[in-house]
């Protein structure tokens, strides 16, 4: 089985640079290759299946909760509206209030000065 690649060795081969032999020795790896044996292939089958299914694992996991804070983040935006919604509504009853108050004061007005409005000839 081939042996693990470091991160500056694996770096430098994206990069298109080849590394000498003088520095594969300092990283403390070899130009030779090994063949692997039928148990270091099953043992890395087996640790890459394990990797496989812990990943796939977390991923549902991360799926479901993932779900919920979705689901919690849209509950929490409906109630803001609703919130927003009502106050608005509560703002406009008592815009709609303050007007009617103001317009029987006016009315009062006129029926104690005894005509029927302001600045009209008309009946």
């Amino acid at each position: 089985m081939e042996e693990l690649v470091s991160p500056l060795l694996s770096l430098a081969i994206r990069a298109g640079h080849h590394l000498r032999r003088t520095d594969l020795r300092a990283l403390g790896q070899t130009t030779k290759i090994s063949r692997s044996t039928v148990e270091q292939v099953r043992a890395r089958i087996q640790m890459l299946r394990e990797k496989t299914k812990e990943a796939s694992n977390a991923k549902s996991y991360d799926f479901e909760q993932r779900l919920a804070e979705i689901k919690a983040k849209e509950a929490s935006l409906r109630a803001e509206k609703l919130k927003l919604k009502r106050a608005e509504k509560e703002k406009a009853r008592a815009e709609l209030a303050k007007d009617f108050s103001a317009l029987q004061e006016e009315e009062d007005m006129m029926k104690m000065m005894g005509f029927s409005g302001f600045g009209s000839s008309k009946k």
